[in-house]
């Protein structure tokens, strides 16, 4: 079982103390995405041999654009087949309603991490959300090789399938190993109601970590000072979680009307993609997506930062306990943060609870507007958001203190 709450008796063990772990991930450094660059942060002071990674053949090369993190010391292992053969599978699995195809690709997966884990002689295994395998898999080669199971859990796993069928699988299998966990790991309190609602673990909360080292102190906390354009900020993915409360925020700019007010999008979407979904106007410049090491720089030249989610999309449950990976960042970036995101959200409730930004929670370009207005006529406002982001950010994001959150809670499964 999960680890009670407040339960920090293994806290000083540390790595000293650290047995050799596997993770399993779908997202690996350097292959560009939120999660990779979490399990980048956590990983890269590990020494090589303390750990394995396993992640499936080829995503890394789909999902790496030459602007993620660096590859992680430890050794890759990946795993057959192509992850864009899994998708085709999963596709064809759905539409037949094929329960067995499900069954004999965990099997396949079974197999495959059991005969890593035990070549690699693991002592542990740390599995993430993000495939559908990975986590039941995992689960189950655990438990017949008699080692601890810990669940990265960066979203919701079984809300992650539209799917009928693979959201019953995934169900089926979350009522197991979550439960039978030794660790499991949220990145935001939302989820961690969830599961102790659900299943009764206290998960532990890992927020996602950010290296404040990269963002400058003298760059803060937004002055009174007038430009000639007023700058609005958005870095990372765009998809169906964010397209509505983007198609807000164009229609807010073009009811305010004010010539100065741009909005920066960096994304490694396509401009033609973003403007068949309807986020388009001639205030809005379009950047390539930059390596992540350029991002605190151009993160603390805005006026404001774009913290967006979407109010209808196909998977509400995800948004209402997503944490976004780039949070982190916008709190440490010493700017107002301006969110857009439904009521019942983790981060619409989080930057409320800490009034570290500006929250419009209504499905309205017409109250966004008014959050617009507020923050470019305020000086004070703006200084006072982002002195608390700054310090929210230091508080909940700090890689230093999350590292060693995370060696702390493996060095804890050593003495059982």
């Amino acid at each position: 079982m999960a680890r009670k709450e407040g339960d920090d008796s293994h806290i000083s063990k540390g790595r000293a103390n650290l047995m050799k772990f596997a993770l399993v991930s779908l997202g690996l450094p350097p292959s560009q995405s939120g999660q990779s660059l979490v399990l980048y942060h956590l990983l890269k002071d590990f020494k090589p041999d303390q750990y394995c990674l396993i992640t499936q053949k080829n995503f890394h090369l789909y999902g790496s654009q030459g602007n993620g993190s660096s590859r992680l010391p430890g050794r890759y292992h990946y795993i057959n087949p192509d992850y864009q053969i899994i998708r085709g599978m999963l596709s064809f699995a759905s539409a037949a309603h094929s329960k067995g195809i499900l069954n004999i690709l965990l099997k396949m997966r079974i197999h495959q991490l059991r005969t890593i884990i035990r070549q690699e002689k693991c002592e542990a295994v740390v599995a993430c959300t993000g495939d559908l395998f990975d986590p039941p898999a995992a689960y189950q080669v655990s438990k017949s090789l008699g080692i601890p199971y810990i669940l990265y859990a960066f979203d919701h796993y079984s809300h992650q399938w539209m799917s009928p069928l693979l959201h019953d699988f995934a169900l089926k299998h979350e009522r197991q190993l979550i439960p039978g966990a030794a660790e499991v790991i949220v990145p935001n309190e939302f989820l961690h109601q969830e599961y102790r609602r659900a299943y009764g673990v206290e998960a532990t909360v890992l927020h996602n970590p950010c290296d404040l080292s990269q963002y400058r102190a003298d760059q803060g906390f937004d002055g009174t000072e007038r430009k000639r354009e007023t700058t609005i900020l958005y870095t990372g993915a765009i998809y169906e979680a964010h397209y509505d409360a983007f198609q807000n925020l164009v229609r807010a700019l073009r009811s305010l009307d004010r010539p100065e007010v741009r909005l920066h999008i960096y994304t490694p979407q396509s401009e033609s993609k973003l403007r068949v979904n309807g986020i388009s106007g001639g205030f809005i410049t379009y950047h390539k997506n930059q390596p992540i090491f350029t991002m605190p720089e151009i993160q603390q030249k805005a006026d404001m930062l774009f913290l967006p989610l979407a109010f209808n999309s196909p998977y509400p449950e995800i948004v209402k306990t997503a944490s976004p990976g780039k949070m982190g960042e916008l709190l440490a970036a010493r700017r107002p943060v301006l969110v857009h995101a439904p009521a019942d959200s983790f981060v619409s409730w989080y930057f409320k609870q800490h009034s570290c930004g500006l929250v419009v929670a209504e499905n309205d370009p017409a109250e966004l507007a008014k959050g617009i207005e507020a923050l470019i006529e305020d000086g004070d406002l703006r200084r006072n958001l982002s002195k608390a982001a700054y310090a929210r950010a230091k508080e909940d994001f700090d890689d230093i203190t999350i590292k060693r959150k995370f060696t702390n809670l493996l060095a804890a499964q050593c003495t059982g």
